[in-house]
């Protein structure tokens, strides 16, 4: 019912039952993002330069010479100078616990950012009162009907303000505190069968 899409991430398809569930879970998930790229900003720029740090050392570290024993098994041939490896100035755990910041702090952004624009997409569409599926049927009736001079209009579109009500379920004023900021189980409007076009229902829900 009102299809959006299918979700491999999910294996569920987007509908009319689900689609709120659907965008809160993007905006939501885009605002954690976006909070903990903000606030871990100069915990990544720690742990980066710490890395770039460690790395600068592996490059210059002194080499100890080995001579008597080393020589003695043979493993050089006279003349010749080993040089021992000391162990670094940091351990292994210091090491990847830096790595993890890194990169939880670049795997959070460009989540951030991809769901981002995902969340602000779908916004668009719930203000147009469309699918993603609509969308590319709208379209396609636009450009049908352009060529016989007619202007296309969506009939299911009831203004932004009155879209965002049907689509998040808001009756009334208070159930944008209970329905949209809260947690909220309450079904969506309407069966998902039939619909009032614009014309005959300009106002769908009372402000």
């Amino acid at each position: 019912l009102k299809m959006d899409h299918h979700c491999p991430w999910l294996n569920n398809c987007v509908g009319h039952f689900n689609h709120r569930y659907f965008f809160s879970f993007c905006l939501f998930m885009t605002l954690g993002c976006v909070y903990c790229s903000i606030s871990c900003r100069n915990m990544f720029l720690d742990a980066y330069n710490s890395l770039e740090r460690f790395k600068h050392l592996d490059s210059e570290k002194p080499g100890i010479p080995v001579t008597g024993m080393g020589l003695l098994l043979g493993l050089l041939p006279s003349g010749q100078t080993n040089f021992q490896t000391p162990a670094p100035p940091y351990t292994f755990k210091e090491k990847m616990f830096h790595k993890s910041i890194v990169y939880m702090w670049v795997l959070t952004s460009t989540a951030g950012v991809a769901l981002g624009a995902l969340t602000v997409w779908h916004a668009v569409l719930i203000s147009r009162g469309e699918t993603s599926i609509e969308r590319h049927i709208n379209k396609k009736e636009a450009v049908r009907l352009a060529q016989w001079g007619k202007l296309y209009k969506n009939p299911f579109n009831y203004s932004k303000l009155n879209n965002w009500k049907i689509f998040l379920g808001v009756e009334k004023k208070s159930h944008w505190v209970t329905r949209v900021l809260l947690p909220s189980g309450h079904p969506p409007h309407g069966d998902g069968l039939t619909w009032d076009v614009f014309p005959v229902k300009r106002d769908l829900i009372a402000v």
